[in-house]
Formats: C-alpha cells, structure tokens, sequence
C-alpha cells in the first residue's frame, strides 16, 4: 500500500451535532487509547497488540455504520495510529504500515490535521527505520510547507534530519539537529497538540545518537545514548530502547566489561516485564559481532542468547532478516 500523500485532499465529513451515544463511545475510545499508550510506555507492544488491532477495526466498524462526528472519526484514527505504533515496536513493519496509513485516512476524513500528522510522522519514522530515506523526505518536505505548530514542526525537522543523513548529508543533518535541540528549547506553543509530550530532551538526545550510530561512528553515539537513557523513566520501555542501544555500541567499541555490567544491571531486569520485538532484534545483532571475537566477546553472546530465549526469540541471535 502506497504512502497517503501529505497533500492528498479527502473531504471531511459534515460536521453534525453529537448525539449523546455517540459522545459516550468517543470517550470510551479515548480512554482505551489512553490506556493503551500507558501500558506501551511501561512494558512494550507485547501483549496489547493485538487487542489494539481489534478495538480500531471495532470502533472503526461501529463509527461507519452510521453517521459518525467528527470527533468520533477522530478517536478511530488515533486507535489507529496507535496500533500502528505497536506494530511498529514489535517489529511487524508490513502491519504498521497498514494501520497507520489507515489512521491517516481516517484522520482526513475527521478533518483532524494534528492526528494526521502524528500519523504521517509515524511513518516518516517507520521509513527511517527501513532506510527508505526517499519516503521519509517525501513525507517531512510536504508537512513543513503547512503552517505548523512549534512542537509539530521540531518533530519534523528531527526527522527530516535523520533521512538526510542517511542520504549521506551529514553535515547537514548535523545542523538540523542543533536546530531541534533550539526549537525545543523554546518551548511548546498553545497550538501544539496534546501527543507532543514525549518529544522531550532524551528523545532528541536518542536521534542524535543515532546519527552517529547509523554511520559506525560508536564513539561518539555512546556517550548521547548514555544521556537519552538517563532521562527516561527508570525501567520505561524507553529506557530500556537507550541501553539496547547503548549496549550495541558498547560491543561494536569492544567495550566489554562496561557491556557486561549494562547487560547485568538493565537488560536482564527488563527482560522479564518489557516485550519489544525492535530491542529484541537489535539483541539479537549485538550477539552476533564479527567473527574472531575474543573471549569478552562470545561470553558476552552467550549472555545475550540467555536473554533472547527468555524473551521468547524462536533461535535467538541466529535469526538475522532485521528490518532497518
């Protein structure tokens, strides 16, 4: 399924009063999204996928069969970007794409531009994360030409950042990311939707490390992902992204006895309660170092598989077919 194109007009639905039913199943869907989102940001996509999926194409069925508000078409696409990112998260690439594709046409239809563009850079991200940096690029350029509000377009200006770079311009990638730093400094605005929130410090500070990360620059990513993970929720999902991450570059830097003590204090622990189909996969990559390795090395391996197992990872590090 092809990108929904940023421009793509769809005309809203006429606006109608609420009925009292229909308000009721808006709040109703707005609180499970909520819910959703609060277990996401403690333990991962993991279990709550699928009911995800379900309660969209649900409230999504339900809403269409008669004459929903807009509001109503509103809380579906956010169900749906939602799930989107779920799917994301446990690295079901080809489902999010649909899910979340599907929230930005059902955000259209709502007329609602702030959820279309959390779900238009939910798939700029996916892109990035593909290395589809064409896609991505596609997507930003288009949002940026639209008249948007501070927090809104720092987002898109990081991820306009991160698909240069993989284009090759760093130099250029560098100075937008100084320019997302800025923008976020100057603080949100009264337009800024509510989903803003979680673009903070440490999620700028995760990208720029990434920066360097996608170029074997692991050096330099180690000390900013050491930052990102120190201002994120102790024990967050989130948290426990940064230290896979970290760990990742800690092994690519054979920095081995740091390594062990990052597996030992926050990738064991996390294991047990936060499911994460990307960190798995990306576990998976750091027990799998060039061959050669020394000692430190296949201890460290043996290590990572125990975690793998544990998180149900069917053959741990051997299985390789990581997206980027």
């Amino acid at each position: 399924m092809p990108d929904p194109a940023p421009g793509t007009p769809l005309r809203p639905i006429p606006a109608r009063p609420h009925s009292g039913r229909d308000d009721e199943e808006t709040r109703q869907l707005r609180e499970y999204n909520a819910h959703i989102v609060a277990l996401d940001t403690r333990f991962g996509a993991g279990a709550i996928l699928a009911p995800a999926v379900r309660s969209a194409g649900g409230a999504l069925r339900a809403a269409t069969a008669g004459r929903p508000s807009r509001d109503r078409l509103s809380a579906v696409a956010e169900a749906y970007q939602i799930a989107g990112w779920l799917a994301y998260d446990a690295d079901r690439q080809g489902l999010s794409h649909r899910l979340t594709t599907r929230a930005v046409r059902t955000a259209r239809l709502a007329g609602d531009r702030s959820a279309e563009h959390f779900a238009l850079s939910q798939l700029a991200m996916q892109a990035i994360h593909l290395h589809r940096p064409d896609r991505a690029l596609r997507i930003c350029d288009t949002v940026l030409e639209d008249d948007l509000p501070p927090g809104v377009r720092t987002l898109f200006v990081l991820r306009r950042a991160r698909a240069l770079d993989q284009y090759g311009e760093h130099a250029r990638a560098r100075r937008l990311i100084g320019e997302t730093y800025a923008r976020h400094l100057d603080g949100v605005g009264p337009r800024d939707p509510a989903w803003t929130w979680w673009l903070d410090t440490a999620e700028i500070t995760w990208h720029h490390a990434m920066l360097h990360a996608d170029n074997g620059r692991w050096t330099r990513a180690i000390p900013l992902f050491e930052q990102a993970a120190a201002g994120r929720i102790p024990g967050s999902r989130t948290a426990y992204n940064d230290h896979a991450h970290l760990l990742h570059a800690l092994a690519r830097t054979r920095s081995w006895r740091a390594a062990g003590d990052l597996l030992e204090s926050h990738i064991v622990p996390a294991r047990a309660t936060i499911a994460s189909g990307r960190i798995t996969r990306l576990l998976a990559d750091t027990a799998h170092p060039p061959t050669g390795r020394p000692a430190a090395s296949r201890d460290l391996a043996h290590d990572l598989g125990t975690v793998l197992r544990g998180a149900g990872f069917p053959g741990g590090p051997a299985n390789r077919d990581r997206h980027r």
